[in-house]
């Protein structure tokens, strides 16, 4: 991580605030109330320059009426579990041109002014009774009675869920327009980055990030298109109001999990335990709000979106915490930037779910903005990634290949197993003849596997292991106990050859042959889920880790460490303490054999 790097994502947040408040620059909402008791007197306002929304408290009855005759209010917006209800409000407006706009008009709201039923104005051709409309107000008639009739539906409740906004003509035809255009936008630019993640992952089949950007952005587009109204009629006029909600609901669930997965696959990305739990209610939630009545959605809803908020939230504070931790030692530039962008769409997520601002949906949709910005580029720095990764793979093949392949076979050990098998046959040939077969299998695999790319499967790594326990066993005479616990359901898993054998060798060379007293080797393979669980352990004399895994080039632990760390969702720890011993345990990915040789030399 460099300051040249930190400083092209601040520039790239900067590009994005600045050209998404210069395209809402001019739409802003005042947010004083203007309705007070029935009664909203804007002529001493700035109605003449700006939208301002009618809120407030108007004159309310449980019925539908041309005029309200009594003194009982509410506060808009408004929902009531009455089957009919009126509202009505006395507007006074200075001279000028101005209009009225119902932001989701529903099949159910009639508006009267001076109780003469209005004619709509729709932004689109097709006049759906469900999409906003305006209403041209006369410039002869500043003072007038607003009357809006609603009804329950059987899949809307009665009230008005959005303000009405009020405005000059002008300003309100070109937010009626723009902010179609908007919403619009951000669902275009949602599937034009999906297109990239999937027509990336068609070249990248091995690569499952990109499958599950692709899946995101999809999700991503769907949720925004059902959650406005607007949108999803104009592009599906046979949706439902009720079909929507469930849409929009589900697909926002199944976005997060598929964001969780997506940054599973990122490199060095900590805490993955936590992430994939947390992915499993989301599954939960979305299968629930499927076969819910949509009556007990209104309650229902809540949950998820909390802990919506309270994982993005504590998955947002601990990716600070490890970045703040690694300062010195360094981390991924990807994985800088989905933090940033984590922080940026959380932020986002506070202001649409918590926020009540009159500007709510253009701040909401800025940021949205930025926060595609910052995921798209990690498209383009993780394929960079990639192609960094494959090179350190060939630099450190052709640097470590001689050296790594020579070093199996040290001098002494052939030595001193010769001089064992010598020995032997005097006294007991069928054992030298044993020690022999160990030690031709042994040098046979050293030598046919060295130097190779290719995969082999577990069972031939652990026969390996096998043999060159039991000539160490012959040499030391049985100075050591091992302990095997191995699942035979992944013994045809494929792994790098020569990746657990010079663990073996460290433990019993440099931890167990210098510890007096007994001594003890334990070796524990697992299949746990998608993955397999490596654990090699013995109670020798220790070491400090620090400076053996710092180290960039090296036989044993250095080695197998640098290999695991080029595969996919593999993970490496060593802990080992003077005195007490030493546990490895690595995590590798169940793969099948493929057909291809030297898979990763494809781009």
């Amino acid at each position: 991580m460099t300051p040249k790097s930190i400083g092209l994502v601040m520039l790239m947040v900067f590009f994005a605030l600045v050209g998404g408040f210069a395209l809402t620059r001019g739409q802003t909402i005042d947010d004083s109330v203007t309705v007070t008791q029935g009664t909203a007197d804007l002529t001493d306002s700035r109605v003449t320059e700006q939208l301002m929304r009618l809120d407030g408290t108007w004159r309310f009855q449980s019925s539908l009426l041309e005029r309200v005759d009594r003194e009982s209010y509410r506060q808009l917006p408004h929902v009531t579990p009455h089957k009919m209800a009126t509202y009505e409000a006395d507007i006074s407006l200075p001279p000028g041109q101005y209009a009225l706009r119902v932001p989701r008009n529903h099949p159910h709201v009639n508006l009267l002014i001076d109780g003469e039923a209005v004619s709509p104005v729709y932004a689109s051709t097709d006049e759906d009774l469900r999409h906003a409309y305006l209403v041209l107000l006369d410039t002869h008639t500043p003072t007038f009675r607003l009357t809006i009739q609603t009804a329950e539906t059987n899949e809307l409740s009665t009230g008005i869920s959005d303000s009405l906004l009020i405005g000059p003509t002008s300003n309100m035809m070109t937010y009626h327009n723009q902010y179609f255009s908007y919403e619009f936008v951000i669902i275009l630019i949602s599937l034009l980055i999906f297109s990239f993640y999937a027509i990336v992952r068609l070249f990248h089949r091995k690569e499952s990030l990109y499958l599950y950007g692709a899946a995101f952005f999809f999700l991503v587009s769907v949720s925004l298109m059902t959650n406005d109204q607007m949108i999803v009629f104009e592009i599906v006029p046979m949706m439902s109001y009720v079909l929507a909600h469930k849409l929009n609901l589900i697909t926002a669930l199944l976005s997060v999990a598929m964001l969780i997965n997506f940054a599973l696959r990122l490199e060095r990305v900590p805490f993955r335990h936590f992430l994939k739990y947390a992915s499993y209610p989301f599954y939960a939630f979305s299968l629930i709000a499927l076969v819910l009545p949509e009556g007990a959605h209104a309650t229902f809803d809540q949950f998820p979106w909390v802990y919506v908020l309270f994982i993005t939230f504590f998955w947002t504070g601990l990716n600070i915490n490890w970045l703040f931790e690694r300062k010195n030692d360094g981390y991924p530039f990807e994985f800088l930037v989905f933090t940033i962008s984590l922080i940026i769409g959380y932020v986002g997520q506070l202001i649409n779910v918590l926020i009540d601002h009159p500007n709510q949906e253009l701040y909401t949709s800025v940021m949205s903005l930025i926060y595609f910005l910052l995921m798209f580029t990690l498209l383009p720095i993780h394929l960079s990634t990639d192609k960094r990764k494959k090179r350190e793979v060939q630099t450190f093949a052709n640097q470590s290949e001689i050296s790594f392949f020579n070093a199996q076979i040290k001098p002494h050990f052939l030595y001193n197993t010769f001089g064992n098998v010598i020995a032997l046959c005097y006294t007991a040939p069928t054992e030298a003849a044993r020690l022999l077969s160990h030690l031709s299998t042994y040098v046979r695999f050293i030598f046919e596997n060295g130097r190779t790319e290719n995969d082999i499967s577990l069972k031939q790594e652990l026969d390996v292991i096998d043999s060159y326990l039991m000539i160490e066993q012959t040499r030391f005479n049985d100075a050591f106990t091992i302990t095997k616990d191995i699942d035979e359901s992944v013994l045809n898993a494929l792994i790098p050859p020569l990746l657990l054998q010079p663990l073996v060798e460290n433990a019993v060379q440099h931890g167990l042959m210098k510890q007096p007293g007994i001594k003890r080797l334990m070796l524990s393979i697992q299949s746990s889920d998608d993955a397999i669980d490596i654990r090699i352990a013995d109670n020798g004399i220790g070491f400090n880790p620090t400076p053996h895994l710092r180290k960039s080039n090296g036989i044993g632990i250095p080695n197998v460490k640098n290999r695991i760390d080029f595969i996919s969702d593999a993970t490496f720890k060593l802990n080992s303490e003077p005195g007490v011993g030493t546990h490895v345990h690595i995590r590798l990915p169940k793969r099948e054999r493929m057909n291809e040789q030297h898979a990763h030399d494809f781009d």
